[in-house]
């Protein structure tokens, strides 16, 4: 049995809700009050003269791997709604049947409606993140390869995609430019590596001057994987690697860095890659391409 890369454990990160910022995240939301309500408020109510309290269930309109249920108290927050509450039904990474009502919003008519499409955006679009990743997830279980994200996020929403990933099944690759060390082609191109000796040369300066960070490296071309692994990063990324490059690559490997693969991966050749057995593969589709699923808010 091929013994197991010592940087996969720091693989297999996944954000969890009681990691995020809740002060930073909350300073995000406060900016939906502006872009809906700016300073005036919410006229279609006041025109319409809507008073008293009531009961609005939201509801999915497909089946769907949840996402998104804990902002729901952190939108009343933002927007200043002290008159109504949420009764959560259904939590985060549940798959939910169509027509599951998954939360309850009890209170001021007025100020559900003031709320509803926000709640609703960021729910709706969170779990399909969560679905999409589920999808990609059941196909790469079969062959015990991880996926992982990538930094392809919404600006400003990222930490929520991130966990929108994990909520499906997925797992974490680095937040941001500051808590791994990745060097991708245009990194080498800079610095002008033409050469596998000018690129083994390179990662050892880069290795002795990074301390106890991650160090992965991405190649186009299998003669760079040896080099690599002799500077003993943590990490390859074979970039755009055929499956059959990629299981190539794992023979080479022999357990000594995570393998990750990356390129071309789509839904229909998913199970072709994952064949080939690569710790991981990555993917910004889930992310990026999903759709936002349907979920409605309906007066009991």
């Amino acid at each position: 049995m091929t013994s197991q890369p010592p940087a996969l454990s720091r693989f297999r990160k996944k954000i969890s809700w009681h990691e995020i910022e809740k002060g930073e995240l909350l300073s995000h939301l406060k900016l939906c009050v502006k872009e809906d309500l700016s300073s005036i408020g919410d006229v279609t109510t006041n025109a319409c003269k809507i008073e008293g309290t009531g009961v609005a269930n939201l509801v999915s309109r497909e089946e769907m791997i949840l996402c998104g249920m804990p902002l729901i108290q952190l939108l009343f927050l933002a927007f200043g709604l002290n008159s109504i509450k949420a009764e959560i039904l259904k939590q985060d990474g549940e798959k939910v049947p169509k027509g599951t009502t998954i939360a309850k919003l009890i209170g001021r008519q007025s100020d559900i409606l003031a709320v509803e499409r926000t709640v609703l955006n960021y729910i709706q679009k969170l779990s399909g993140i969560s679905t999409t990743t589920n999808l990609y997830v059941s196909i790469l279980e079969r062959e015990k390869v991880g996926l992982l994200d990538t930094r392809k996020t919404t600006p400003g929403l990222r930490i929520l995609e991130k966990y929108a990933t994990t909520c499906g099944g997925g797992f974490n690759h680095r937040v941001g430019l500051y808590d791994r060390v990745l060097i991708k082609d245009n990194h080498l191109a800079a610095a002008g590596i033409s050469s596998t000796k000018q690129f083994s040369t390179f990662l050892h300066s880069v290795k002795s001057k990074s301390g106890d960070l991650v160090i992965e490296v991405e190649i186009d071309s299998i003669e760079y994987l040896e080099p690599a692994l002799s500077a003993n990063v943590d990490a390859v990324l074979l970039d755009n690697f055929a499956p059959s490059d990629v299981r190539e690559a794992m023979n080479i490997n022999q357990g000594r860095a995570v393998i990750e693969a990356s390129g071309g991966i789509t839904l229909k050749n998913l199970e072709e890659f994952s064949k080939s057995h690569p710790h991981f593969i990555s993917s910004g589709a889930p992310i990026h391409s999903s759709r936002w699923l349907d979920i409605g808010l309906d007066w009991e």
